[in-house]
């Protein structure tokens, strides 16, 4: 029996960072999303399930954590993994289990280090 893949909405507006993190969580089994405009991930999450968001927090139009606030409203049981190369220490929205923080630059490891404290079973 297959499930369903879950869905990542990725968003960043460094076109690298975008398919890096795609890149690294490919061979996963998730569906891939991205975009690199705020505006753009909302229409993405309003058509269809996100199971987690993967965002930088310093995005035009509005910040990363204005998105997550918007994002799980539309996918309340979704997780949220926020990164910035700004901050240096985990900021004090994403205390949740469910909404974690990664600073940039990092490695591979750790995004997926991450994503499996999200969802354990990937």
């Amino acid at each position: 029996m297959s499930e369903t893949p879950r869905t990542v909405l990725i968003v960043d507006d460094e076109p690298q960072v975008l398919h890096l993190v795609e890149k690294m969580l490919r061979p996963r089994n998730f569906r891939i999303q991205v975009a690199p405009k705020p505006s753009e991930a909302l229409r993405i999450a309003e058509g269809e399930p996100v199971h987690l968001l993967i965002s930088d927090i310093s995005l035009p139009e509005m910040d990363g954590h204005k998105l997550t606030e918007e994002v799980l409203k539309l996918h309340p049981e979704a997780g949220v993994l926020l990164i910035s190369g700004l901050y240096q220490e985990k900021p004090g929205r994403a205390k949740s289990g469910r909404i974690k923080f990664l600073s940039k630059p990092f490695f591979p490891s750790d995004l997926l280090r991450m994503v499996r404290e999200l969802f354990p079973d990937v």
